[in-house]
């Protein structure tokens, strides 16, 4: 009852304006009302502000203020927390901390990846280098702890890029990785444990999303090779889906009972269909079961996860293939090209579907069974030189990214886009 009623009390304090965590509430669906369909470097761009250090999170929105997160130093050795007025882009506060864990900056491991979440009572961030911390929406520190101070070390190739979940009085936190697994249950007011739960081995930059199973809410995790369920008040694994390959990236997106797993391709699988397969629709049945509603022919979700709007899947692949599916059934309505591939999960919204790719562009598409280009934007031209990658401070290394600039994630709300990069928060949208 308790954790019903969190999420209840939750959902109801978001409002239509905010977007209070990673991909909003969980589904990447905006309630926001007049989104802005068409701009370009020149037009309806209300302002851009560079931010401290270098980030690869999402920005969140509450009441008119913007929070990211960032990290910088050659060593990662300087974390940041920031809020900023919506309609200016003026900062508030920031917050200056050292990361517990630190690891040289190379563009294959995560730096500030982990979107942070926000609700009425404050801000909850959580990094690579271990730390969770807790803020009130004026910046005062309300708590913090290390992850890796209490559990080991993160270790792995690429780091830690999951993002928190949550409900009105828990964070759910994910840590897959080469040492040992687990899903965290964390009290928002104090910070301390509700449970943890240990998990089978494995690497995962996947988020945890939010279910609900006849009303009551249910964390869901598609992280390397399952998707599982599990009981928000005790941690208890409720279910499991098995045999799942390719979903280290995408996470899973829930809308109620249902729920699309989103996966890339399949490495060193026999099967050919492996990937599209791993692209399925579950359904959270009574009790404590599932069954899986269909499975995909063919769409496959690299890099951003699956959404649903107005009857339809929508799933981009790695090469920039947009795949719309029937929600009931999973037939394949189309697969068209978009501009480029979208990192960042798209944004559905008054009957569009907002794909932005990593180069800038932006393709919005007219939901349903037909495909119906209605824009294509921009924030920068990419077939223009680079402009020079952002350095962290310190002697080593010798630039930033070389890939910059990437479009790493967007949010919706005050009648607007906050397009997030490496350095860069653009508003667009007057």
């Amino acid at each position: 009852m308790r954790t019903t009623l969190a999420l209840f009390l939750f959902t109801a304090a978001a409002g239509a304006a905010d977007w209070p965590g990673f991909r909003g509430t969980g589904d990447s669906v905006a309630r926001e009302k007049s989104l802005p369909v068409k701009w370009s470097e020149t037009e309806n761009l209300a302002w851009t502000v560079d931010l401290p250090g270098y980030g690869q999170s999402a920005p969140v929105v509450w009441k008119g203020t913007i929070f990211i997160t960032a990290v910088d130093g050659a060593d990662r050795e300087t974390g940041f927390v920031a809020a900023l007025d919506a309609k200016t882009g003026k900062e508030k506060w920031r917050h200056t901390f050292a990361p517990t864990q630190k690891a040289k900056w190379a563009t294959s491991i995560s730096r500030g990846a982990p979107t942070p979440m926000v609700d009425a009572d404050g801000v909850y961030a959580f990094f690579e280098g271990g730390n969770l911390l807790a803020f009130t929406h004026e910046g005062k520190l309300r708590w913090e702890r290390s992850l890796v101070s209490d559990y080991g070390k993160f270790e792995g190739n690429h780091g830690i890029g999951s993002s928190p979940c949550q409900t009105a009085d828990t964070l759910f936190v994910l840590v897959d990785h080469a040492g040992p697994c687990y899903l965290l249950a964390v009290d928002k007011a104090t910070g301390k444990n509700r449970w943890k739960t240990d998990r089978t081995k494995r690497t995962s930059w996947a988020s945890p999303a939010i279910a609900t199973r006849n009303g009551k809410p249910e964390v869901i995790v598609s992280s390397n090779g399952s998707v599982a369920g599990y009981d928000p008040a005790t941690g208890k694994q409720l279910w499991e889906l098995t045999g799942i390959t390719g979903n280290t990236l995408p996470s899973a997106t829930a809308q109620g009972e249902t729920i699309l797993v989103g996966a890339g391709a399949a490495r060193g699988s026999s099967d050919p269909k492996a990937a599209s397969k791993s692209n399925c629709c579950l359904t959270l049945t009574n009790g404590t079961g599932y069954k899986v509603a269909w499975s995909a022919e063919s769409a496959t979700a690299s890099y951003a996860s699956p959404i649903a709007h107005e009857g339809n899947a929508y799933f981009v692949n790695a090469t920039g293939v947009l795949y719309c599916l029937d929600m009931k059934t999973g037939k394949e309505h189309y697969s068209e090209r978009i501009p480029a591939a979208c990192w960042a999960t798209p944004i559905a919204a008054e009957g569009r579907i907002y794909c932005f790719a990593k180069d800038g562009r932006t393709a919005v598409i007219k939901t349903g069974q037909e495909f119906e280009l209605l824009a294509t934007n921009r924030l920068w031209d990419p077939s223009a030189a680079k402009p020079k990658a952002a350095e962290p401070k310190g002697p080593e290394p010798k630039g930033g990214d070389s890939l910059d600039p990437i479009v790493y994630g967007v949010a919706a709300s005050d009648g607007a886009f906050f397009f997030r990069t490496g350095t860069k928060l653009y508003r667009i949208g007057k």
